[in-house]
């Protein structure tokens, strides 16, 4: 692997879609972690310090978030913070989220709810789901010693409690450096790299999460797509992907 030559092209073409200088940070870590991520369906990328704003408009950011994204922030549901990049570089998992093959099915369904009332857990059923799964997903062996047969069904809480821990532990990373991509981060990423994150109709968790406790999901045929939920929402179409700070 030539680091000299990813960085050079990461370079340019972050100042081609920015319209505008981008200045790299060193890049430190070991070819041979960088190419442990490769197998394990992570492409490398460079999250520069820039804030996304409404006004703004990049050469290459063909859709950028909607109004309700930025309606967030003006009204402090979500930190100033949640439109910057980070100046980072970070893993973020390429896979191809798949398309809805399966029922709608959510926590809010009245059936859901009352089945609970007699103490059958469909949440449980659910999850025991395998029809949809994420491309070459290297998560499968950790969700199935967990009791998860794909990476949809499962709330924020579970992804942050269960699965976060157990990645970390899994890539020998800090829990710290492992999580959930941003809105901004994953919105950013579709549209330099990876237009077919929103072209499905399944959706994804984001790590941000608003002053009220709900946490962002989005990407439902659309790259600008954005909802929230409480942490403990979970749907059969809801799903989420791995982001790793260097």
């Amino acid at each position: 692997m030539d680091l000299f030559n990813l960085t050079k092209k990461e370079k340019e073409f972050l100042t081609n879609f920015f319209g505008q200088e981008i200045s790299l940070s060193p890049l430190e870590i070991s070819e041979k972690e960088i190419e442990k991520f490769f197998k394990l369906g992570f492409d490398l990328h460079f999250l520069p310090k820039i804030e996304v704003s409404e006004d703004k408009d990049f050469p290459g950011w063909k859709e950028k978030p909607k109004r309700n994204f930025f309606n967030l922030i003006k009204k402090k549901r979500l930190p100033q913070s949640a439109s910057f990049l980070l100046g980072k570089w970070v893993f973020i998992e390429r896979r191809k989220k798949p398309a809805k093959n399966f029922w709608w099915i959510s926590k809010d369904d009245i059936w859901v709810i009352v089945l609970k009332k007699f103490k059958i857990d469909f949440k449980k059923y659910c999850q025991k789901i395998d029809r949809q799964q994420y491309e070459d997903d290297f998560l499968l062996p950790i969700l199935k010693d967990n009791n998860f047969s794909s990476r949809f069904s499962l709330s924020w809480q579970e992804i942050e409690e269960i699965i976060r821990p157990e990645v970390a532990k899994f890539l020998n990373f800090p829990l710290d450096k492992v999580r959930l991509p941003r809105f901004i981060e994953w919105n950013f990423l579709g549209n330099a790299f990876y237009p077919y994150w929103g072209k499905t109709s399944t959706w994804e968790w984001f790590f941000d999460r608003l002053s009220t406790g709900e946490c962002l999901t989005g990407g439902a045929n659309s790259l600008s797509a954005l909802s929230w939920d409480p942490p403990d929402y979970w749907s059969t179409i809801l799903g989420f992907r791995i982001l790793v700070e260097i």
